[in-house]
């Protein structure tokens, strides 16, 4: 489910009267992006995906509207992936794209895609596991029923930052515009607190020693954000 921005209006619009609908809604927008790159509070595991053997290129087909800002960690056969960038994977596994085994590394190529390495040697059935943290398109209209009500309040203080402080405006307030600065800050440093304390205690298997799918739908489940304050 998911919150669209325009359920905010009434709540920004009492403080900056006179602003446009379109304008106070592209910032609502604006400051759901912000608010997620900074706490990393979206969070979603996705559904396992099978592994073809061979194919090292993995597609990520996000929820409508979002896309992958960070990839969470990544299991391939129930261990852990190492995340390297793609230089690093080079150095470290020069002939990667040929070579076949026990996949050990991942590489974050963009939000729609990732490589893991080397290439699998067998298929394995729901091989591949997928938690990535997630934002708003900047073409969205609608944001996480869950970040959206659990981190209201620091929401509309972004927005209203942003709005409380273009110049030669109405509504402009530079004074105030602080206030909710510091407010937003607050609101994005406690998120991020709960996202990470909610991604510590997972168990985990990790492989010690050597290196060494059909393509499946990324069907999000339920996500715990912790609680609200």
């Amino acid at each position: 489910m998911a919150i669209p921005y325009t359920r905010l209006l009434p709540d920004v619009l009492t403080v900056v009267p006179g602003c446009p609908d379109m304008l106070a809604e592209s910032n609502i927008r604006a400051a759901v992006i912000e608010f997620c790159e900074k706490s990393e509070a979206y969070r979603a595991e996705f559904d396992p995906i099978n592994v073809v053997a061979k194919q090292h290129e993995y597609e990520v087909d996000t929820p409508i509207a979002t896309t992958v800002h960070r990839l969470d960690w990544v299991k391939y056969d129930g261990f852990d992936l190492e995340p390297v960038s793609s230089s690093l994977l080079e150095q470290r596994l020069g002939d990667w794209r040929k070579d076949t085994g026990t996949p050990a590394y991942f590489v974050q190529q963009s939000s729609s895609a990732l490589v893991i390495a080397p290439r699998p040697a067998k298929n394995v059935d729901a091989g591949l596991r997928i938690k990535a943290v997630l934002k708003p398109t900047h073409t969205s209209n609608a944001c996480d029923d869950d970040l959206m009500n659990n981190y209201r309040d620091g929401i509309l203080s972004g927005v209203l930052y942003r709005l409380l402080r273009m110049p030669n405006k109405d509504w402009t307030d530079l004074s105030a515009a602080g206030l909710y600065g510091s407010l937003f800050n607050e609101s994005i440093a406690r998120a991020t607190e709960i996202a990470r304390s909610a991604n510590t205690g997972i168990a985990r298997k990790v492989r010690y020693g050597g290196i060494g799918g059909s393509k499946g739908a990324w069907r999000t489940r339920r996500r715990d954000y912790g609680r609200s304050w």
